[in-house]
This record gives structure tokens, C-alpha cells and sequence, in this order.
């Protein structure tokens, strides 16, 4: 199986390169440390399965998997994060990736047994990601099921601490407008505060500071 890795962190990306070329008898034709790279690495190798960060720098590992998964349909992608907050799981099961792995649990079974199931075209995901993907199905508060698109842009760049001034600026937007979604977030998340309003984001994962290293329009549209 041709393999590329996409991983920020240099000791994990050797850690996973080690794996998988080791016992698990992966042939790795390419590495990345950040999204725009990726995608020309990927484009060059066309590999069987890409291992991809989606915490990485210039283009988020979901933008890199929306873009790869239309031009190279055949493509296996299995994400990889330490973060599994609702958002990150949310954009993961709509982008019917193969696999995800809790970096958190990413020993070299759980590896063994996610390349297994690629190989049999099957799909793997952790335990901590399925329980959260259970939990966002049952719950009708589900921020998927109750915020418009352009509410969950409004909070991803309020979760950044922006004024209603900059976030209207960024999306094209009148101020008016823009005050009228933060009211509605309000009432829809029942929070009563600014401060409120942006710890919600942190904890829900439509902000993370890792974002600060990513394109802004990346950033405010990692919903799609």
C-alpha cells in the first residue's frame, strides 16, 4: 500500500513513518508538514491512502480532505487529531472520510488494526470519535441541527475575540447583520455573555489557536 503522511509534528510524522514502513509493510512515497504542501505531494504520488493531520498549518486538514476527495475519488484519507471536540467530529462524519484515529490512543496496534481495515476497503474510527458521533445524533441541541451556516461563520471568527466590525468585514457582511447573528446565537446556545459566546466556540472547537496559523477564509468555512 502506497502511503503519504501529513503531520505538523516532526517526531509523530517519524513515529507514523517508522510504523508503517516497519511490520505494517506500507510503502511511505510522501510526506508533509502543512496543507498547501500536501496537496502537491499528493497530487505528484497518488497514493492509496493518505494519513492526514487536521490540525495543520496554511490549509486545514479538513480543507486539504474536501479538496483531494472530488479530484482523486478513489483516494483512502484517514484523519488524525488529538482534539475531538464536536466540530472536528461533526466535520469528519460529513466528509465520509475512511478512518480517524485519537492521536491521544495512536499506538502502533491501533495503527496495525486501522491500516487492516484499509486494506480491506473497510472503515476505522476510534472509540472516543464514535461516542461523540453517537452523542451529536441524539441530541437536538446539536449545534448542526439549530445554527445556519452563516451563524457557525459568525462564531468561529467570534470565538477568535473579533468584533462585530471585523467579522463583518471578513465575511462581506453589514454590522446590523452581524449583531442580529450574535443575538441569535445567544438565544440559540442559551449563553447570556461575549465571554460566554467565545468559550463555547473554544469548547465546541469552532475556534482553536491553531487556526492562527491557517488562511482565514480556511478558517471561517471549515463547516463545509
Amino acid at each position: 500500500m502506497r502511503v503519504v503522511v501529513v503531520e505538523d509534528q516532526a517526531l509523530f510524522r517519524e513515529f507514523l513513518v517508522d510504523a508503517l514502513e516497519g511490520k505494517l509493510d506500507c510503502q511511505v512515497v510522501g510526506q508533509a508538514a502543512d496543507g498547501e504542501t500536501a496537496l502537491d505531494v499528493v497530487r505528484a504520488q497518488k497514493p492509496d491512502l493518505l494519513i492526514l493531520d487536521i490540525l495543520i498549518p496554511r490549509l486545514s486538514g479538513i480543507h486539504v480532505a474536501s479538496i483531494l476527495g472530488k479530484e482523486i475519488p478513489t483516494l483512502r484519507i484517514m484523519g488524525l487529531s488529538a482534539e475531538l471536540d464536536v466540530k472536528t467530529v461533526h466535520q469528519v462524519h460529513r466528509l465520509q472520510l475512511a478512518g480517524f484515529i485519537d492521536k491521544n490512543d495512536a499506538g502502533r496496534e491501533v495503527l496495525q488494526e486501522a491500516v487492516a481495515c484499509m486494506r480491506k476497503r473497510q472503515r476505522y474510527f476510534s472509540p472516543t470519535m464514535s461516542k461523540v458521533l453517537r452523542s451529536l445524533k441524539i441530541d437536538p441541541q446539536a449545534f448542526s441541527k439549530i445554527l445556519t451556516r452563516r451563524e457557525q461563520e459568525v462564531l468561529t471568527l467570534a470565538g477568535a475575540g473579533w468584533s462585530d466590525d471585523h467579522i463583518a468585514e471578513a465575511l462581506g457582511l453589514g454590522v446590523t447583520s452581524v449583531q442580529t447573528h450574535r443575538k441569535n446565537l445567544f438565544r440559540k446556545l442559551d449563553v447570556h455573555s461575549t465571554p460566554e459566546l467565545i468559550r463555547y466556540a473554544h469548547q465546541a472547537g469552532f475556534w482553536k489557536s491553531e487556526f492562527e496559523r491557517m488562511d482565514l477564509r480556511d478558517t471561517y468555512h471549515l463547516h463545509d
